[in-house]
């Protein structure tokens, strides 16, 4: 598996994809070519509530395997998908007992080679860590937080440089009365997770984390998502953010889904969120810690759910995979430009249920990233990257409507 390095450059001690996390076969020396996503796979028959998806080689056969984070407010099983490299699946339940379970993000917990799963359930049940046995067979190796917390995701990332993946948890609060924090769970080693600290947020249901002033350090972003703040958290190198948090865009807003990369090519990370409200915006990284106003996206529809960043053509360029809410999502392919890209966006998906998240990544074996999504209220699903047979109608415009910082849009 080749990962793209748009987040932080050259930093990839593990491997974990999820929410805003992208794998992909294709190498940027090839040539770039228009992609279409037509063709699709389901992964099961129901429709359940499903969260988020992930991708990894569990079973270090050179192929992307599939989790699926089942249950939400509801519990149900996780399911793992053994992949043949064809984009063929056999899938089998990740453990017997049903749980509330937000997302399942992979990455080597214990330092053995292979990929282990670390789940975020909600309250009331267990937040667990499976062990992989290095054939892609899991067995729960411990838990960490507390079952009380009302988790909806967990990041992976070494925040303190020992070299071993740390969790970053994101915990929600619908009541702005009772704020809740999230909190930075440092790996002791072996996948031990036995300290928490506590980071001053009030909810959010996503973390994202990435080198964001350049200095080396993993800092974080956690976007409000009940109609508050968001913030970015500064990194002193030891997983401790002492410094006070840096305020990001209006005083409200409701955000689902955020990523973190390089878009326009100046080695200053920029910030994207998808506000369920207000539509999706880019942040674009000025340096010095600071960020330029939000530039908005129009949308065709839907409430954005979930986004990921790829280079989904192979031009060397990160694109924007989105996921929304009973609509159409898009690929917002990048076509370059000197401060704020410009996007073409290609249709993909069938409009059907809420895609909570999505991963991408190679998964029948043909060297272009497909699309994983998991859905509420209709099947997961893969579709399948595929050359444009005939011509293809796409809706296409540039970043439009700068929007001030006190969130007016212009």
């Amino acid at each position: 598996m080749t990962m793209l390095p748009f987040g932080r450059p050259g930093f990839r001690p593990f491997m974990a994809l999820g929410l805003c996390v992208a794998a992909s076969a294709a190498v940027a020396s090839q040539a770039s070519a228009p992609r279409v996503f037509a063709r699709v796979l389901l992964l099961e028959t129901t429709s359940e509530t499903s969260a988020s998806v992930s991708l990894g080689d569990i079973d270090n056969n050179g192929t992307l395997d599939v989790v699926l984070a089942k249950g939400r407010h509801w519990p149900l099983v996780d399911q793992i998908l053994r992949n043949d490299g064809r984009g063929h699946f056999s899938t089998q339940p990740l453990a017997d007992s049903a749980d509330r379970t937000y997302s399942a993000a992979l990455a080597d917990l214990d330092g053995d080679g292979d990929l282990d799963i670390v789940v975020s359930n909600d309250k009331p049940d267990r937040k667990l860590i499976y062990l992989n046995d290095g054939a892609g067979h899991f067995r729960v190796g411990g838990t960490f937080g507390e079952a009380a917390w009302n988790t909806r995701y967990v990041t992976v990332a070494d925040v303190n440089g020992d070299q071993r993946p740390d969790l970053i948890v994101a915990n929600r609060s619908a009541n702005p009365a009772v704020p809740r924090p999230s909190f930075v769970c440092l790996n002791r080693g072996a996948g031990t997770f036995d300290t928490c600290a506590p980071l001053a947020t009030q909810s959010a249901t996503i973390v994202v984390a990435s080198d964001l002033d350049g200095d080396g350090k993993t800092d974080l972003v956690v976007p409000h998502r009940d109609g508050g703040q968001n913030l970015i958290f500064w990194n002193d190198g030891t997983g401790v953010f002492r410094d006070p948090p840096t305020p990001l865009g209006p005083p409200t807003s409701q955000i689902r889904a955020a990523a973190a990369a390089d878009i326009n090519g100046d080695r200053v990370i920029d910030v994207v969120v998808g506000d369920e409200r207000n539509g999706l915006f880019v942040y674009m990284g000025a340096g010095s810690r600071a960020f330029d106003a939000p530039v908005a996206l129009p949308s065709a529809g839907g409430a954005p759910y979930s986004v990921a960043i790829a280079d989904m053509n192979r031009d060397a360029k990160p694109d924007l995979v989105v996921g929304r809410q009973e609509a159409v999502g898009s690929v917002l392919f990048n076509t370059g430009g000197a401060r704020v890209p410009r996007f073409t966006d290609t249709p993909w998906g069938d409009g059907k249920g809420s895609v909570y998240g999505v991963a991408v990544g190679d998964l029948d074996g043909d060297g272009w990233p497909d699309i994983a999504a998991a859905r509420s209220e209709a099947p997961n699903a893969v579709w399948f990257s595929g050359a444009i047979q005939q011509r293809t109608p796409k809706r296409s415009y540039q970043w439009l409507q700068q929007v001030s910082k006190s969130g007016v849009v212009r």
